[in-house]
């Protein structure tokens, strides 16, 4: 069949990954007075508790438009890092920031401040201001979608093994007896950036944290650099042009096909691109069928919807980090309703095929494939 470049409803039946992107960073806003209920998004996807500002424009190049490049292995993920024109130690300074959020925020390291939650027995305890300031995202957006993206599911996810090898999965009493423990809305978060989760419940912020150090690391990088590519995994980050000013060019990688493989790509600048998608951690079970990761909070086992990807747009890496993961758990029709009521840009992808994009999205990121991509 042939494809165009203006049109994707009907492409061939493949799923996309984003491989590299760019985004606008956020404004930290501290610890509240006190807990409050989760704010439903405005029109521009945005609660009025959040501040959302796009990175400063980038200083005078400090070396030209040299070229430097760094990375390392943090949260489970390969972090890349590409800066244009910047100081001499600010990729330095960037791993060594993703050093100290790992310290914070992983779950498996002791003393962290999620370990320390999930170790409280039901007592209240301060956190980091950056700490609590997720978790009130986190919330928020829990509440959002009707619970289809949830920090605390960690005790059922930590009952599945998508990467160890073992294909370890929960038998049905596990699963039912655990279910009780997933409710975002019982966590409180209180003045002097306190945290009290009940007892026997656990957080993991791997389905947010990320979009949360792409945005700071932007932050960071912005007034040292003419330009930057930030890459966490299916969390990209770009701050400003090319060095020649053209826009930079994300490829969109078939997920059926070997990494690198592209099915289309698309055109942009300072904004985030997050996709999840179901096709990357997942085992074969004993009964010959798939289970991959995107656990739906409802029932603790992997999400079974029309959706294979969900690719989001926006300011806040943050915010498009836990959307993406809730709109694959909610399905196609649900989750371009939200797109388009909190002012989205995405792309999903169908089981059966089909690339449903929100409107405007081809022309306003001259989306295209891969072949006419080549022959433009």
């Amino acid at each position: 069949m042939t494809r165009k470049a203006v049109s994707i409803q009907y492409m061939k039946k493949k799923t996309t990954r984003l491989l590299t992107l760019l985004l606008c960073g956020l404004l930290l806003t501290g610890c509240s007075a006190k807990e409050t209920e989760p704010e439903a998004p405005g029109e521009t996807g945005q609660p009025s508790a959040v501040h959302t500002q796009a990175p400063a424009a980038s200083a005078a190049p400090v070396r030209g438009t040299q070229k430097t490049t760094g990375g390392g292995a943090y949260f489970d993920t390969q972090v890349s890092l590409t800066l244009y024109g910047a100081d001499e130690t600010a990729i330095a300074d960037a791993l060594a920031a993703c050093g100290r959020y790992e310290n914070l925020l992983s779950k498996t390291v002791e003393g962290s401040d999620v370990w320390r939650i999930n170790h409280a027995g039901g007592e209240t305890i301060t956190v980091d201001p950056e700490t609590w300031e997720i978790l009130r995202r986190a919330k928020e957006i829990s509440a959002a979608t009707g619970g289809a993206f949830s920090i605390t599911i960690a005790p059922i996810s930590a009952m599945w093994d998508f990467t160890g090898g073992t294909k370890r999965m929960p038998t049905d009493e596990e699963r039912l007896a655990a279910l009780p423990l997933v409710d975002d809305s019982a966590m409180m978060l209180g003045e002097g950036c306190t945290v009290t989760l009940p007892a026997g419940m656990q957080i993991d912020l791997g389905g947010i944290a990320k979009g949360y150090i792409a945005d700071q690391l932007a932050a960071m990088l912005a007034p040292r650099c003419m330009g930057a590519i930030i890459s966490l995994g299916g969390n990209t980050y770009v701050v400003g042009d090319k060095p020649d000013g053209s826009l930079n060019t994300i490829g969109v990688q078939d997920p059926f096909a070997y990494t690198g493989s592209l099915e289309g790509v698309l055109m942009c600048k300072n904004i985030s691109a997050v996709t999840s998608g179901t096709y990357e951690r997942r085992f074969q079970g004993p009964d010959g069928k798939w289970y991959h990761h995107i656990l739906d909070p409802e029932t603790g086992l992997p999400a079974e919807t029309d959706l294979v990807s969900a690719t989001l747009l926006m300011t806040s890496s943050m915010s498009a980090d836990a959307l993406a993961t809730a709109f694959i758990v909610v399905g196609s029709e649900r989750a371009m309703a939200l797109a388009q009521e909190m002012g989205i840009d995405a792309i999903f992808i169908t089981r059966d095929g089909q690339t449903l994009a929100t409107p405007g999205f081809v022309e306003k990121y001259n989306y295209m494939t891969y072949e006419a991509f080549l022959t433009r």
